[in-house]
Order: structure tokens, then C-alpha cells, then sequence
């Protein structure tokens, strides 16, 4: 006999199956949830100060080992703990390797990323100069396209660069005068007395200000992996085991060498975190670039830059937020 059909027209076995994919959704989101809580925490992490960070980890490392040196010399035995230092020792290369491979991995990639980062913020300066300089060529409104490209300046660096550090996609006051800059420089560069190459000039400049801008924001929202940094986290703490475990059966001098390479495991994770996001932490990338171009263009460097009417709205750029 088949199932009868509820309300709905749904047999038991549609029922069950409905609710074991609402229960795996479930699972999953639940799963993603805790994932994001532990990079919101890694993230934050990485904003602590170069002295904070890199002490914090060593001191972590340094009495958790202590700790377990004593608690393996109290529980084992004489004769089995060279048995114990012997079985550690052959696992020593194979563990090693992995922790090197991992943190050299890892380190290169966020430092490459960093990099990117630095190359991106300077390209984003380049456009700006170019597109500068192209105002003042013959047919275009130099002072205005100079007076709206630095409030474009001034939103990035009085508001925009603060959200980056927070993986918040920009922010209006920056998104609305690179609109109004890249309007102003396409409808002079269409009018019928400006020569194509100086059209063409300008437009280009344009154009690199807002892809450097769209490749900022994009780079801004990624940090470090969490499966990835809780692998290397994982292997460093299995090889300072291992060093423990070899240590227990020798002699105060290997104590030592041990403890040299534990103070070296933590600092090598703590570099990690360090360099783990490209617009954070102690190692992040700076505004130069763009500081300097806004400090060149409100002197005068490029021409007079002026205030103009944007439509009847004068377009203004909120304060600088106090620091906190």
C-alpha cells in the first residue's frame, strides 16, 4: 500500500526527504558560521601591534612547552622515554618538512599579496597623475577636472582607506566623485574642439583611476585562509612535541637548542598573521602614494585647482574621522 498523500499532496517519503535536505542546509550554514566567526577572529588578530603579536605567540608557545616537557618527564618512564625520543626522532624530518613547506607557502603567498597590494595603490597614483597632466591639455576644463579628481583623493584617504581595513567595500563619498570625475572627463573628451589624442590621453587616465580603485576594493576583502593557517598553526605545534619528546631523554644543552627552535616556530606564525591581510595589521600597505600626489595637486603642481558646481550640488567630502 503507498503512502496516503498529506494536505499538500506530499507522500511520507517526500516528507522525509524535504526535511533531511533542511536539516543538511542547516548543518552547512551552521558549519560556515563557525568558519567566519574563527576569520573574523584570525582577522582581528592580525591587527595587533608588531610587539603584541610576535610576544603574544612566543609566550604561548614557550610555556605550553614548558609545560608538557614536564608533564611527559613526570608520566614516562626512564626506560620508555627513550623509546619515546627515538620513535620522535624518525618522525622529526617528515615533520619539519611539513612545517617549512606550509609557513614557506603561506608567507610567500600573503607577502606576494602584498605586494600586489603596493603595486595596486601606486598604479591607482599613476592614473591620477596622468589624467592630471592630461588637464591641462588645450580643450578641456583642467580646473575642474583637477578640483574633482582631488576630492576623489580626499574621500580615499579621509574615509575610504578606514574601510579597507574592515573588508567593507569602499564607501559612497569616494564611489560618487570617481563617477563625477570619469562624467566631466568623458563629456569634455567627446566635444568636437578637443584633438583625439588628448581624448584619448584623458580617457585612458580615467579609466586606470577606476580599475585601480575596483582592483583595491577586491584585494581589500581577502585574508589569510583559515584552513590554511590551522594547518601550518597545527604542524608547528606537532614538530615542538616532537622537539620535546627527543629532549626529555637528553641532556640540559638539548633543552636548550629546543627551545630555540620553539621560539623560532612561534615567530614564523606570528609573521604570518603579520602579513596575513595586505590593508591591516603592522605590516599593511600604506597610502603614500596617494598622499603625496593629493599634497602635489592642492600646491599647485598641475595647475590651479578650483571648487565648481557639480549639477547645482557642490559635491563635499565629510571630515576626517578622529582616530581611534
Amino acid at each position: 500500500m503507498s503512502p496516503e498523500p498529506d494536505a499538500h499532496g506530499d507522500n511520507t517519503s517526500t516528507r522525509l526527504s524535504r526535511m533531511t535536505k533542511a536539516v543538511g542546509m542547516y548543518r552547512t550554514r551552521a558549519n560556515w558560521g563557525v568558519w567566519e566567526r574563527f576569520e573574523a577572529w584570525l582577522s582581528g588578530l592580525s591587527q595587533w601591534s608588531s610587539p603584541l603579536l610576535f610576544g603574544g605567540f612566543l609566550s604561548w608557545f614557550v610555556g605550553w612547552t614548558i609545560v608538557a616537557g614536564i608533564f611527559l618527564n613526570a608520566i614516562v618512564d626512564v626506560e620508555d622515554q627513550a623509546i619515546m625520543s627515538t620513535a620522535a626522532g624518525r618522525l622529526m624530518p617528515a615533520v619539519g618538512v611539513l612545517f617549512a613547506l606550509l609557513t614557506a607557502f603561506v608567507i610567500t603567498n600573503q607577502w606576494n599579496r602584498s605586494r600586489s597590494a603596493e603595486g595596486i595603490v601606486g598604479g591607482e597614483a599613476d592614473s591620477c597623475i596622468r589624467l592630471a597632466l592630461a588637464s591641462q591639455s588645450p580643450g578641456l576644463d583642467g580646473q575642474r577636472i583637477r578640483w574633482l579628481l582631488a576630492q576623489y583623493l580626499r574621500a580615499v584617504l579621509d574615509i575610504e582607506w578606514e574601510t579597507l581595513r574592515h573588508e567593507r567595500a569602499g564607501c559612497q563619498e569616494a564611489a560618487t566623485a570617481l563617477s563625477q570625475l570619469e562624467r566631466d572627463v568623458r563629456a569634455d573628451a567627446t566635444a568636437p574642439d578637443v584633438l583625439t589624442a588628448v581624448a584619448t590621453n584623458a580617457l585612458s587616465a580615467a579609466e586606470g583611476v577606476a580599475v585601480a580603485r575596483r582592483d583595491r576594493l577586491n584585494l581589500s576583502g581577502h585574508g589569510l585562509p583559515a584552513p590554511l593557517f590551522i594547518l601550518a598553526f597545527v604542524s608547528g605545534v606537532v614538530l615542538c612535541l616532537n622537539a620535546i619528546a627527543i629532549a626529555v631523554n637528553l641532556n640540559d644543552w638539548v633543552a636548550v637548542i629546543v627551545g630555540g627552535l620553539v621560539v623560532l616556530i612561534a615567530l614564523d606564525l606570528a609573521l604570518v598573521v603579520a602579513i596575513s591581510d595586505p590593508f591591516r595589521g603592522p605590516m599593511r600597505v600604506l597610502p603614500t602614494p596617494i598622499e603625496r600626489l593629493l599634497n602635489e595637486l592642492e600646491g599647485g603642481r598641475f595647475g590651479v585647482v578650483g571648487a565648481a558646481e557639480l549639477g547645482g550640488v557642490q559635491l563635499e567630502v565629510p571630515p576626517q574621522p578622529a582616530t581611534r
